[in-house]
Protein backbone atom coordinates (compact mmCIF):
# COMPACT_ATOMS: atom_id res chain seq x y z
CA UNK A 1 0.00 0.00 0.00
CA UNK A 2 1.18 3.42 -0.93
CA UNK A 3 1.28 6.18 1.67
CA UNK A 4 -1.74 8.50 1.31
CA UNK A 5 -1.67 12.49 1.26
CA UNK A 6 -4.91 14.45 1.96
CA UNK A 7 -4.94 17.44 -0.01
CA UNK A 8 -6.64 20.18 1.30
CA UNK A 9 -7.54 23.50 -0.48
CA UNK A 10 -9.86 25.58 -2.04
CA UNK A 11 -8.38 26.31 -5.56
CA UNK A 12 -9.53 23.76 -7.90
CA UNK A 13 -6.10 24.64 -9.73
CA UNK A 14 -3.63 23.87 -6.98
CA UNK A 15 -5.59 20.46 -5.89
CA UNK A 16 -5.39 19.30 -9.41
CA UNK A 17 -1.25 20.44 -9.57
CA UNK A 18 -0.60 18.68 -6.07
CA UNK A 19 -2.56 15.84 -6.86
CA UNK A 20 -0.62 14.95 -10.62
CA UNK A 21 2.98 15.68 -9.01
CA UNK A 22 1.88 13.48 -5.89
CA UNK A 23 0.47 10.78 -7.71
CA UNK A 24 3.75 10.99 -10.41
CA UNK A 25 5.55 10.51 -6.86
CA UNK A 26 4.17 7.25 -6.43
CA UNK A 27 1.83 8.76 -3.33
CA UNK A 28 -1.97 7.97 -3.46
CA UNK A 29 -4.13 10.93 -2.69
CA UNK A 30 -7.58 12.64 -1.10
CA UNK A 31 -8.86 15.80 -2.04
CA UNK A 32 -10.94 17.84 0.11
CA UNK A 33 -12.20 21.85 -0.52
CA UNK A 34 -12.42 23.53 2.76
CA UNK A 35 -11.83 23.04 6.62
CA UNK A 36 -14.70 20.53 7.50
CA UNK A 37 -14.04 18.07 4.10
CA UNK A 38 -10.18 18.20 6.06
CA UNK A 39 -11.53 16.88 9.20
CA UNK A 40 -13.90 14.47 7.75
CA UNK A 41 -11.62 12.83 5.51
CA UNK A 42 -8.36 12.27 8.03
CA UNK A 43 -11.39 10.79 10.79
CA UNK A 44 -12.49 8.48 7.53
CA UNK A 45 -9.28 8.30 5.55
CA UNK A 46 -6.55 8.25 8.29
CA UNK A 47 -4.34 9.80 5.77
CA UNK A 48 -0.62 9.57 6.51
CA UNK A 49 0.14 13.34 5.82
CA UNK A 50 -2.00 16.21 5.39
CA UNK A 51 -1.40 19.04 3.36
CA UNK A 52 -3.62 21.64 4.57
CA UNK A 53 -4.07 25.44 3.23
CA UNK A 54 -5.43 28.68 5.49
CA UNK A 55 -7.56 30.68 3.89
CA UNK A 56 -10.81 28.43 2.73
CA UNK A 57 -14.36 28.96 3.06
CA UNK A 58 -16.87 26.97 5.85
CA UNK A 59 -13.96 26.20 7.92
CA UNK A 60 -10.29 27.49 7.86
CA UNK A 61 -7.30 25.40 8.05
CA UNK A 62 -6.02 26.54 11.71
CA UNK A 63 -9.36 25.49 12.91
CA UNK A 64 -9.50 21.98 11.05
CA UNK A 65 -5.66 21.56 12.40
CA UNK A 66 -6.61 21.79 15.94
CA UNK A 67 -9.88 19.63 15.76
CA UNK A 68 -7.52 16.90 14.01
CA UNK A 69 -4.60 17.49 16.23
CA UNK A 70 -6.93 17.40 19.16
CA UNK A 71 -8.22 14.41 18.43
CA UNK A 72 -6.55 10.77 19.65
CA UNK A 73 -7.72 9.12 16.60
CA UNK A 74 -6.21 11.27 13.85
CA UNK A 75 -3.66 13.54 16.18
CA UNK A 76 -0.60 11.13 15.04
CA UNK A 77 -1.12 12.47 11.43
CA UNK A 78 1.74 15.06 10.17
CA UNK A 79 0.07 18.33 8.99
CA UNK A 80 2.08 20.30 6.47
CA UNK A 81 0.20 23.63 6.35
CA UNK A 82 0.00 25.86 2.72
CA UNK A 83 -0.51 29.21 2.74
CA UNK A 84 0.01 32.55 0.40
CA UNK A 85 0.77 34.34 3.93
CA UNK A 86 4.23 35.36 5.17
CA UNK A 87 3.88 36.95 8.29
CA UNK A 88 5.61 35.31 11.49
CA UNK A 89 1.78 35.51 13.46
CA UNK A 90 0.59 33.33 11.46
CA UNK A 91 3.43 30.75 11.27
CA UNK A 92 3.90 30.42 15.17
CA UNK A 93 0.18 29.91 15.34
CA UNK A 94 0.19 27.18 12.71
CA UNK A 95 3.23 25.53 14.94
CA UNK A 96 1.35 26.11 17.95
CA UNK A 97 -1.51 24.51 17.53
CA UNK A 98 0.12 21.29 15.93
CA UNK A 99 0.97 21.82 12.37
CA UNK A 100 4.50 19.85 11.90
CA UNK A 101 5.54 22.24 8.65
CA UNK A 102 4.91 25.17 7.35
CA UNK A 103 5.20 26.27 3.57
CA UNK A 104 4.45 29.39 1.99
CA UNK A 105 3.28 29.76 -1.44
CA UNK A 106 4.27 30.67 -4.25
CA UNK A 107 6.57 27.19 -3.27
CA UNK A 108 8.68 25.03 -5.65
CA UNK A 109 7.42 21.76 -5.99
CA UNK A 110 10.54 19.83 -5.49
CA UNK A 111 10.91 21.55 -2.25
CA UNK A 112 7.48 21.06 -1.54
CA UNK A 113 8.02 16.85 -2.15
CA UNK A 114 11.23 16.79 -0.62
CA UNK A 115 9.43 18.38 2.73
CA UNK A 116 6.85 15.74 2.15
CA UNK A 117 9.47 12.64 2.24
CA UNK A 118 11.35 14.47 5.58
CA UNK A 119 8.11 14.76 7.47
CA UNK A 120 7.16 10.98 6.58
CA UNK A 121 10.66 9.57 7.48
CA UNK A 122 10.94 11.71 10.60
CA UNK A 123 7.34 10.22 11.70
CA UNK A 124 8.08 6.65 10.42
CA UNK A 125 11.38 6.92 13.07
CA UNK A 126 9.99 8.21 15.55
CA UNK A 127 7.34 5.87 15.49
CA UNK A 128 10.28 3.09 15.52
CA UNK A 129 11.61 4.49 18.57
CA UNK A 130 8.49 4.41 20.21
CA UNK A 131 7.81 0.88 19.96
CA UNK A 132 11.25 -0.47 20.29
CA UNK A 133 11.24 1.48 23.87
CA UNK A 134 7.56 0.25 24.42
CA UNK A 135 9.10 -3.82 23.53
CA UNK A 136 11.69 -3.09 26.29
CA UNK A 137 9.36 -2.44 28.71
CA UNK A 138 6.54 -4.88 27.90
CA UNK A 139 9.40 -7.49 27.96
CA UNK A 140 9.96 -6.14 31.78
CA UNK A 141 6.13 -6.93 32.43
CA UNK A 142 5.68 -10.20 30.32
CA UNK A 143 8.54 -11.38 32.53
CA UNK A 144 6.95 -10.01 35.51
CA UNK A 145 3.44 -11.87 34.55
CA UNK A 146 5.60 -15.24 34.51
CA UNK A 147 7.16 -15.08 37.60
CA UNK A 148 4.84 -13.14 40.01
CA UNK A 149 1.36 -14.48 38.51
CA UNK A 150 2.01 -18.04 37.64
CA UNK A 151 1.79 -19.67 41.35
CA UNK A 152 -1.41 -17.96 42.17
CA UNK A 153 -3.04 -18.42 39.34
CA UNK A 154 -2.60 -22.06 39.27
CA UNK A 155 -3.52 -22.12 43.15
CA UNK A 156 -6.92 -20.41 42.08
CA UNK A 157 -7.49 -22.74 39.40
CA UNK A 158 -6.88 -26.02 41.33
CA UNK A 159 -9.01 -25.26 44.47
CA UNK A 160 -11.79 -23.83 42.27
CA UNK A 161 -11.90 -27.32 40.19
CA UNK A 162 -11.93 -29.17 43.91
CA UNK A 163 -15.37 -26.47 45.14
CA UNK A 164 -16.81 -27.19 41.77
CA UNK A 165 -16.19 -31.02 42.04
CA UNK A 166 -17.69 -31.29 45.53
CA UNK A 167 -20.48 -29.19 45.38
CA UNK A 168 -24.24 -30.60 44.46
CA UNK A 169 -25.73 -29.29 41.00
CA UNK A 170 -28.65 -27.99 43.00
CA UNK A 171 -26.24 -26.16 44.42
CA UNK A 172 -26.15 -21.58 43.20
CA UNK A 173 -22.71 -21.49 44.48
CA UNK A 174 -21.62 -23.98 41.42
CA UNK A 175 -22.15 -21.68 39.63
CA UNK A 176 -20.08 -18.80 41.10
CA UNK A 177 -17.18 -21.72 41.07
CA UNK A 178 -17.33 -22.24 37.21
CA UNK A 179 -17.32 -18.56 36.49
CA UNK A 180 -14.37 -18.51 38.88
CA UNK A 181 -12.42 -21.58 37.23
CA UNK A 182 -13.64 -19.92 33.60
CA UNK A 183 -11.41 -16.81 34.37
CA UNK A 184 -8.48 -18.61 36.52
CA UNK A 185 -8.43 -20.67 33.05
CA UNK A 186 -7.89 -17.61 30.94
CA UNK A 187 -5.45 -16.51 33.02
CA UNK A 188 -3.75 -19.51 32.79
CA UNK A 189 -3.82 -19.50 28.98
CA UNK A 190 -2.49 -15.66 29.04
CA UNK A 191 0.29 -16.42 31.12
CA UNK A 192 1.29 -19.53 29.18
CA UNK A 193 1.29 -17.39 26.26
CA UNK A 194 4.02 -14.87 28.13
CA UNK A 195 6.07 -17.34 28.70
CA UNK A 196 6.14 -18.81 25.16
CA UNK A 197 6.63 -15.05 23.73
CA UNK A 198 9.64 -14.29 26.69
CA UNK A 199 11.12 -17.96 26.28
CA UNK A 200 11.05 -18.55 22.64
CA UNK A 201 13.94 -19.98 21.03
CA UNK A 202 15.25 -19.53 18.08
CA UNK A 203 16.37 -23.40 17.23
CA UNK A 204 17.91 -24.69 14.12
CA UNK A 205 18.08 -23.50 10.77
CA UNK A 206 18.33 -23.89 6.88
CA UNK A 207 17.81 -22.72 3.94
CA UNK A 208 14.06 -23.15 2.95
CA UNK A 209 11.61 -22.52 -0.03
CA UNK A 210 9.67 -19.80 1.43
CA UNK A 211 6.80 -20.54 -0.96
CA UNK A 212 6.46 -24.43 0.62
CA UNK A 213 6.29 -22.62 4.13
CA UNK A 214 3.62 -20.21 2.97
CA UNK A 215 1.66 -23.21 1.70
CA UNK A 216 1.83 -25.50 4.17
CA UNK A 217 0.35 -22.61 6.68
CA UNK A 218 -2.25 -22.26 4.32
CA UNK A 219 -3.30 -25.66 4.30
CA UNK A 220 -3.33 -25.38 8.05
CA UNK A 221 -5.99 -22.53 8.27
CA UNK A 222 -7.74 -23.57 5.32
CA UNK A 223 -10.96 -24.48 7.29
CA UNK A 224 -11.04 -21.28 8.57
CA UNK A 225 -10.93 -19.87 4.78
CA UNK A 226 -13.61 -22.43 3.96
CA UNK A 227 -15.70 -21.03 6.74
CA UNK A 228 -15.07 -17.32 6.12
CA UNK A 229 -16.18 -18.13 1.96
CA UNK A 230 -12.08 -16.32 1.51
CA UNK A 231 -10.75 -16.98 -1.94
CA UNK A 232 -7.02 -17.09 -1.82
CA UNK A 233 -5.07 -15.40 -4.06
CA UNK A 234 -0.94 -16.38 -4.57
CA UNK A 235 1.02 -14.42 -6.60
CA UNK A 236 4.53 -15.92 -5.71
CA UNK A 237 8.08 -15.49 -7.08
CA UNK A 238 9.51 -18.34 -8.47
CA UNK A 239 12.86 -17.00 -9.16
CA UNK A 240 13.91 -16.40 -5.42
CA UNK A 241 16.32 -18.37 -3.47
CA UNK A 242 15.86 -20.57 -0.66
CA UNK A 243 16.64 -18.41 2.46
CA UNK A 244 17.95 -19.12 6.15
CA UNK A 245 14.96 -19.70 8.67
CA UNK A 246 14.22 -21.96 11.81
CA UNK A 247 11.04 -24.04 10.06
CA UNK A 248 9.03 -24.21 13.20
CA UNK A 249 9.09 -20.56 14.72
CA UNK A 250 8.60 -19.15 11.27
CA UNK A 251 5.35 -21.37 10.37
CA UNK A 252 3.99 -19.94 13.98
CA UNK A 253 4.29 -16.30 12.42
CA UNK A 254 2.45 -16.71 9.41
CA UNK A 255 0.05 -19.36 10.32
CA UNK A 256 -0.68 -16.49 13.03
CA UNK A 257 -0.68 -13.23 10.22
CA UNK A 258 -3.19 -15.58 7.80
CA UNK A 259 -5.27 -16.49 10.64
CA UNK A 260 -5.82 -12.55 11.31
CA UNK A 261 -6.52 -12.21 8.06
CA UNK A 262 -8.98 -14.34 7.35
CA UNK A 263 -10.76 -13.39 10.56
CA UNK A 264 -11.07 -10.05 9.27
CA UNK A 265 -13.12 -11.00 6.62
CA UNK A 266 -16.54 -12.08 7.89
CA UNK A 267 -18.15 -14.04 4.82
CA UNK A 268 -16.58 -13.88 1.88
CA UNK A 269 -13.73 -11.96 0.43
CA UNK A 270 -10.13 -12.28 -0.82
CA UNK A 271 -6.51 -12.96 0.98
CA UNK A 272 -3.62 -12.37 -1.27
CA UNK A 273 -0.09 -13.73 -0.97
CA UNK A 274 2.77 -11.67 -2.44
CA UNK A 275 6.29 -12.74 -2.55
CA UNK A 276 8.66 -10.67 -4.50
CA UNK A 277 12.54 -9.51 -3.77
CA UNK A 278 12.97 -6.41 -1.71
CA UNK A 279 14.86 -3.80 -2.73
CA UNK A 280 14.50 -1.11 0.01
CA UNK A 281 18.11 -1.69 1.63
CA UNK A 282 20.90 -1.31 -0.18
CA UNK A 283 23.68 -3.85 -0.87
CA UNK A 284 21.30 -5.86 1.45
CA UNK A 285 18.95 -8.64 -0.52
CA UNK A 286 16.02 -9.34 0.83
CA UNK A 287 12.72 -11.14 0.37
CA UNK A 288 9.33 -9.44 1.04
CA UNK A 289 5.66 -11.05 1.36
CA UNK A 290 3.13 -9.73 1.54
CA UNK A 291 -0.05 -10.79 2.99
CA UNK A 292 -3.32 -8.97 2.20
CA UNK A 293 -7.36 -9.20 3.38
CA UNK A 294 -10.01 -7.37 2.21
CA UNK A 295 -11.01 -7.46 5.52
CA UNK A 296 -13.02 -4.68 8.15
CA UNK A 297 -9.57 -3.00 8.42
CA UNK A 298 -8.11 -1.54 12.08
CA UNK A 299 -8.54 1.79 13.03
CA UNK A 300 -5.32 4.13 13.54
CA UNK A 301 -5.96 3.95 17.72
CA UNK A 302 -5.53 0.29 17.50
CA UNK A 303 -2.80 -0.32 14.48
CA UNK A 304 -0.72 1.88 16.81
CA UNK A 305 -1.07 -1.30 19.86
CA UNK A 306 -1.32 -4.50 17.86
CA UNK A 307 2.00 -5.33 18.62
CA UNK A 308 1.49 -4.97 22.54
CA UNK A 309 1.59 -8.25 24.38
CA UNK A 310 -2.10 -9.13 26.04
CA UNK A 311 -3.65 -6.35 23.79
CA UNK A 312 -6.73 -7.48 20.84
CA UNK A 313 -9.45 -5.53 18.96
CA UNK A 314 -11.55 -9.02 19.27
CA UNK A 315 -14.13 -9.35 21.41
CA UNK A 316 -12.09 -11.48 23.65
CA UNK A 317 -8.91 -13.51 24.36
CA UNK A 318 -5.42 -11.78 24.88
CA UNK A 319 -3.65 -10.40 21.61
CA UNK A 320 -0.12 -12.53 22.07
CA UNK A 321 0.06 -14.19 18.41
CA UNK A 322 1.47 -10.68 16.96
CA UNK A 323 3.85 -10.11 19.57
CA UNK A 324 5.12 -13.18 18.93
CA UNK A 325 5.16 -13.23 15.87
CA UNK A 326 7.03 -9.88 15.65
CA UNK A 327 9.51 -11.48 17.82
CA UNK A 328 10.07 -14.80 15.31
CA UNK A 329 10.91 -12.31 12.87
CA UNK A 330 13.40 -10.32 14.95
CA UNK A 331 14.91 -12.98 15.70
CA UNK A 332 15.35 -13.90 11.77
CA UNK A 333 16.46 -9.98 11.39
CA UNK A 334 13.36 -9.81 9.47
CA UNK A 335 10.70 -7.02 9.81
CA UNK A 336 6.98 -6.91 10.05
CA UNK A 337 4.79 -3.52 9.02
CA UNK A 338 0.84 -3.47 9.02
CA UNK A 339 -0.87 -1.04 7.28
CA UNK A 340 -4.55 -0.33 7.47
CA UNK A 341 -7.99 1.23 6.32
CA UNK A 342 -11.16 0.94 7.86
CA UNK A 343 -13.88 -0.38 5.86
CA UNK A 344 -10.36 -1.57 3.00
CA UNK A 345 -8.49 -4.22 4.62
CA UNK A 346 -5.20 -4.91 6.16
CA UNK A 347 -1.69 -5.13 4.28
CA UNK A 348 0.74 -7.37 6.25
CA UNK A 349 4.02 -6.57 4.96
CA UNK A 350 7.20 -9.04 6.03
CA UNK A 351 10.82 -8.87 5.21
CA UNK A 352 13.43 -11.28 5.55
CA UNK A 353 17.07 -11.29 4.31
CA UNK A 354 18.32 -13.72 2.05
CA UNK A 355 22.17 -13.50 3.05
CA UNK A 356 22.67 -16.31 5.77
CA UNK A 357 23.05 -14.22 9.34
CA UNK A 358 23.16 -15.23 12.80
CA UNK A 359 19.73 -15.12 14.57
CA UNK A 360 19.56 -12.14 16.98
CA UNK A 361 20.12 -12.15 20.88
Amino acid sequence: MNQTILIVDDNLDNVTLLEKVLQKSGYQTIKGYNGKEAVELAHREIPDLILLDIMMPVMDGFTACGIIKGDESTRHIPILMLTAKQEINDKVKGLEIGADDYITKPFHLQELLARIKSRLKLTHEHRQAVSRERRKALDLMVEGVEHEIRNPVVSIGGFARRILDDLPEDDRKKGYAKVILKEAERLERMVKDSVALQGLSDGGKEKLDIHTLLDEALSQTRKLAEERRVAIEKNYDKTLPALPFNHDNMLIAFIQIISNGLEAIDDGGKLTLNTAPDLSVKNSPGLKIEIIDTGHGISAVHLDRIFDPFFTSKMSGAGMGLPLTRKIIDYHHGTITVESKPGQGTCVTVTLPLEEQSFAP
